[in-house]
């Protein structure tokens, strides 16, 4: 494998991914009360992969499956759940520096994240970061079919810049993050943050694989 900071050198620019490489999104407010909270919007019973899970995406998939226009209050409400978990979200250790060091190169960054660009902007303006990334190309609406894997939201960075996705990269901690790269085309670091993650990145064939943040740089 070729360096990550080399890599990173010979990008036009960097495509970030928020949870994870930024910050624990859910790491003050967890994810499963998240979930819980999403869950008490719907009237009934779940099905009980939806039921137990406590992974908020997974109930805001179920509502865009499976209840028309309901995903958008559902959606709408984890927007709001999003906003307040990142203001006690903890930063991830090296994020920042990485960001100043790129921002030191010239080398653009936009945050390409899952998560609603309205908590993104939030944690950005909180923390003094607004100065270091070029954009955001996050959720805006309840398609979940724009989200990753898919490389709807890759492709409109890319497009948001000015540049061909080829020269770009994405840097993620997640399988949905390698995947979106590798259908968007771009190149793409891979952040092996918890143990087994490096194992199951090295199936997918990443340009390269970091234990921290501070290797990028």
């Amino acid at each position: 494998m070729t360096g990550p900071p080399e890599i990173i050198s010979s990008s036009d620019a960097v495509l970030l991914d928020f949870d994870g490489p930024v910050c624990a999104v859910f790491g003050g407010l967890a994810d499963h009360q998240v979930a819980a909270g999403l869950r008490e919007l719907f009237e009934g019973e779940l099905p009980d992969a939806v039921d137990r899970s406590r992974d908020p995406f997974d109930v805001l998939k179920y509502a865009a499956a499976t209840t028309g226009g309901f995903a958008t209050v559902v959606e709408h409400r984890l927007r709001e759940l999003e906003s307040r978990a990142v203001e006690v979200a903890p930063p991830t250790p090296g994020a920042v520096a990485v960001l100043e060091s790129l921002s030191r190169q010239a080398i653009p960054v936009v945050i390409v994240s899952n998560n609603s660009e309205t908590a993104v902007h939030a944690y950005l303006q909180a923390h003094g970061l607004t100065n270091v990334v070029a954009d955001v190309s996050a959720r805006t609406n309840a398609d979940v079919s724009e989200l990753k894997p898919q490389p709807h939201l890759l492709l409109r960075a890319a497009s948001f810049l000015g540049v061909s996705p080829e020269r770009c990269v994405m840097i993620g901690d997640s399988v949905t993050d390698i995947e979106a790269a590798q259908r968007a085309g771009a190149k793409c670091i891979a952040y092996a943050n918890k143990p087994g993650k490096r194992e199951q990145f090295e199936e997918l064939q990443p340009g390269a694989i970091v234990d921290q943040m501070a290797e990028l740089i």
